[in-house]
């Protein structure tokens, strides 16, 4: 059938057809058709993935569990036999059965014990002492059981000794480095716990390998700690355990601390890496092994922190796309011993047959993909010839070519489409006609507007936009504002849209109605007004001050008002400020605590204020510049200050906190500060000094005092303190322990003091010892000694100290020859001669201060102990030395062989009398 275009009816031209995408007709027929055969076949494959992926889910939880199970019951056999032989040495100790001191019984039973369990579970057995013993069987890498010692008898070296098949000891193999046992790991995880507890993993102190340590304390009934009982275990059999797992084809099992740090795993990588001869632990996540760094990474952002993990999961995540199964599992022995197993299988381990079906289901799903689709591209193309018609007269249309008919006889339903399709197209034709003669009628408007506007803005622009000032255009009959400038806007802070058609008033601009009575007044008179001086308001409320011009004017017809303003509020007030800071610096000036002054260069007062005079004690301002004329002479107690005043400003131009004495008008003297500048003309020349003086007299008279007193501290605490002892006090009052290798110490008591402080009173007894120990401290200040301490009647001087010396041992000889001397000049109330014992010994020492209280510089060490007990045990009138103050001074002094003496708490020793000097 054919339809006329020109019959469709204009009123359909507005009715928009919106088509939301842009799809195929053939695409529409057809995808429907295909995606319903192949969801069917794909939700078939899907089932058949699924159901594989559940039977490997249950096959690896099985797999974890099982691997997880074994691992722990590995660990707590490994772990248990260190427990027991810890266990087993401290009833031995503590039943007396094994002596601590006796290393060859502690060696047998060592040895003993080594077959009560695997090597695997223990690696060495041994025992550190309070005083830094240590006695130990390990067994090495080289499959070799070794002692190990370390202690006074070694020198602190670490001595390892081979054993023969009896546990007895044979040759030495090695001596090692500097060993004290108390401070490893082991030994301090121990004390702090006070109980059988597992140390901190550590680096063997001999072999390149990590340790644990089993570690029980040993104490005394008196809870007096006698030493650590330690059994190790060697961390790479665990990992040698690991490796020996079958964990599908893949799987990594692999433990960590709660720190992250990897304690092992079941790849060929140890536990810790050898940077410059150090051992660094290494961390899970940052093991070769991609698997193991990338599970334990996963877990560390799963659970935020390793601490949080307190009981076993099983977890999923994905690995460069791949599933892996993961199972975590705590595992702790004792409080300081918590570890994480971990278990991780990829997926792929188990689903190779599961993956060949899925391909087989994927290429099922394909074959019938391209079968539905040979079927819908054949249905479709007879469907979709008509449409293809009726789109192809749709773009020529909107090309321009209206005139299209088109005749469908196919299918019914396209018949009408085609109908439809003709009459939209009249319809456009139709509209494309009346739309050109309404563009004409716009264009010859919009040409007439803009050429009225054009005109407008010419009369804007000429009366406006070259003035800085205020304009304003009112019309004259009802004061409404016709037009404002940029300047209005910008100065008032109104916009164009809120003045424009609203009156003066209405805006409240004037500030004074008074005087917009007598401007209209002159304006209505005279015609014109010019420089009147008014005060505006601003939108925000501020007053404005303006100079006032205006002119009644003829604009299109109508008598209008032209206004101009020219704002002079900044000037205003700026008068107005410097008004006011004239104001303020004259009521400063009057009313301020200091005083203020301006003095000639040759030393007259030019002004002063109140406060100056009151403070030289004069009445009033106009006395003190009366009476003072000479500055220099009157004023000053040392006249040089005011020349030095002069010439300190004209150095810098100005000068502050100058000090000086001045005198008061009664006599008086004070102190003050004066702070000053000099004032000059354009030229440069000198006209006057200006500043101010503060009374600072009690501040002098205070920091005077302080001075004092600070002094008389300096002084009391050099005669309790050595001189460099006490400025390191006073820098930092924390505790001071010094070592000196080399120094000699001496000790002296009076014999017979006990029974004469029984005859005689305290004061006596005092004023003696006083008279006794002055010419000792004469003596010890005249070799340079160190007076150490007095204890009733004994006297301790030490040399070397705190300043070392070379003669350490000669200087501590004459003073004790001195003393001898001396002590003869004093006598008893029987009349006896007083007689000294005096011991003398040559060692190293720790000197120092301790305490928070009551300072005293203090000696220990063996050394002090030893010179001690020359005294103790020497006879009155002799001097007893050690032989390591007789090796110092045999060639310079004269000595006499005592023998062989007993020493309480050193035993047999061989001690000389020093008689003399050769």
């Amino acid at each position: 059938m054919a339809i006329n275009i020109n019959s469709a009816p204009t009123k359909f031209i507005n009715s928009p057809i919106k088509v939301s995408r842009r799809i195929p007709l053939r695409a529409i027929l057809i995808v429907p058709f295909v995606v319903q055969i192949f969801g069917a076949v794909g939700l078939t494959g899907w089932l058949s993935l699924r159901n594989g992926q559940q039977a490997v889910n249950e096959v690896t939880t099985q797999l974890r569990n099982e691997v997880s199970s074994r691992i722990q019951d590995t660990l707590k056999n490994y772990l248990e036999a260190p427990r027991v032989i810890a266990q087993i040495n401290q009833n031995a100790i503590n039943l007396g059965h094994l002596n601590i001191q006796d290393t060859a019984s502690l060696t047998q039973q060592f040895w003993g014990q080594r077959f009560l369990f695997d090597s695997v579970n223990v690696s060495a057995i041994y025992f550190g002492g309070a005083e830094g013993e240590f006695i130990g069987l390990g067994f090495q890498n080289n499959n070799q059981w070794e002692i190990g010692r370390a202690g006074k008898s070694t020198k602190g070296k670490f001595h390892s000794i081979g054993i023969d098949s009896q546990g007895n000891p044979t040759e030495l193999l090695e001596i090692g480095n500097d060993y004290d046992p108390r401070i490893r790991p082991w030994y301090k995880n121990a004390v702090e716990a006070k109980k059988a507890t597992w140390s901190d993993i550590y680096a063997d102190f001999k072999e390149l390998r990590l340790k644990v340590t089993l570690v029980q304390p040993i104490y005394q009934n008196n809870n007096q700690l006698i030493g650590v009982v330690g059994v190790d275990f060697v961390l790479s059999h665990i990992r040698e355990f690991l490796q020996n797992l079958t964990i599908g084809k893949s799987g990594q099992t692999f433990i960590i601390e709660r720190s992250g740090f990897l304690v092992a795993s079941s790849t060929s990588q140890k536990p810790f890496s050898l940077k410059e001869q150090e051992v660094r632990r290494i961390k899970a996540e940052n093991v070769d092994n991609y698997r193991i760094r990338n599970t334990a990474n996963y877990l560390r952002e799963y659970f935020g922190d390793f601490g949080k993990i307190d009981q076993s999961q099983q977890l999923e995540f994905k690995l460069n796309g791949e599933r892996q199964f993961l199972q975590v599992v705590p595992f702790s022995d004792g409080e300081n011993l918590d570890w994480l197993i971990v278990v991780v299988v990829p997926e792929a381990d188990f689903m190779d047959q599961i993956n060949v079906n899925t391909r087989t289901t994927i290429k099922l799903c394909l074959i019938a993909l391209f079968v539905a689709t040979i079927v819908g591209i054949l249905t479709s193309r007879w469907i979709s010839y008509p449409v293809m018609l009726l789109s192809d007269a749709s773009r020529e249309i909107a090309r321009g070519k209206l005139n299209q008919k088109i005749e469908v006889k196919i299918v019914n339903e396209l018949e009408v489409l085609a109908e439809s399709f003709n009459l939209m197209a009249q319809q456009l034709q139709d509209s494309f006609i009346n739309l050109e003669k309404t563009n004409a009628e716009l264009e010859q408007r919009v040409e007439e507007r803009t050429a009225a506007l054009r005109q407008s803005e010419e009369k804007f622009a000429l009366a406006f936009q070259a003035s800085p000032d205020v304009i304003t255009i009112s019309n004259l009959a009802d004061g409404r504002l016709i037009e404002v400038n940029e300047s209005f806007i910008q100065t008032t802070g109104y916009s164009r849209q809120e003045v424009i058609g609203k009156t003066a008033l209405e805006l409240n601009l004037w500030g004074n109605i008074e005087e917009r009575i007598r401007i209209f007044t002159i304006l209505e008179t005279q015609g014109k007004i010019r420089n009147q001086e008014i005060k505006f308001k601003l939108k925000s409320g501020q007053i404005g001050v303006g100079l006032l011009s205006g002119e009644v004017i003829c604009l299109d017809e109508k008598s209008c008002l032209l206004l101009i303003v020219k704002d002079i509020t900044e000037r205003q007030e700026a008068a107005e400020a410097l008004q006011a800071a004239e104001a303020k610096y004259r009521s400063i000036f009057e009313n301020s605590i200091e005083g203020i002054f301006q003095t000639t260069p040759d030393g007259f007062f030019l002004s002063a204020n109140p406060a100056l005079a009151r403070m030289y004690g004069y009445s009033d301002c106009s006395q003190l510049i009366t009476n003072i004329t000479n500055i220099q002479q009157q004023l000053y107690v040392n006249p040089n200050r005011r020349q030095e005043f002069i010439d300190a400003i004209n150095k810098d131009g100005e000068i502050s906190n100058f000090e000086s004495q001045v005198y008061r008008s009664d006599g008086s003297i004070i102190w003050i500060c004066e702070k000053a500048r000099a004032v000059r003309n354009f030229n440069g020349e000198l006209l006057y000094y200006e500043g101010t003086v503060e009374d600072i007299t009690l501040r002098q008279e205070a920091e005077t005092a302080l001075h004092a007193e600070q002094e008389k501290s300096e002084r009391l605490l050099m005669n309790i303190l050595p001189e460099p002892i006490a400025f390191r006090l006073k820098q930092d009052t924390s505790a001071i322990a010094d070592y000196f290798e080399e120094s000699t110490i001496l000790f002296s008591d009076i014999v017979g003091f006990t029974p004469l402080s029984a005859r005689i009173s305290p004061i006596e007894l005092v004023n003696l010892l006083n008279q006794i120990f002055s010419k000792f401290d004469h003596i010890a200040e005249f070799y340079g000694l160190e007076k150490i301490k007095t204890i009733g009647d004994a006297y301790m001087v030490a040399s070397g100290l705190p300043v070392p010396k070379k003669n350490h041992a000669e200087a501590i000889a004459n003073m004790a020859l001195d003393m001898q001397q001396e002590i003869i000049k004093f006598t008893t109330d029987i009349g006896q001669q007083f007689e000294i014992r005096i011991g003398i010994n040559s060692g190293p020492v720790v000197a120092g201060v301790i305490g928070k209280k009551k300072f005293i510089y203090d000696l220990w060490g063996d050394a002090v102990n030893v010179a001690s007990r020359m005294e103790s045990s020497g006879e009155a009138g002799k001097i007893q030395v050690t032989t390591a103050t007789y090796e110092l001074l045999k060639d310079k002094y004269i000595f006499e062989e005592r023998g062989i003496i007993t020493v309480k708490g050193r035993g047999k020793m061989v001690t000389y009398w020093l008689l003399g000097k050769k």
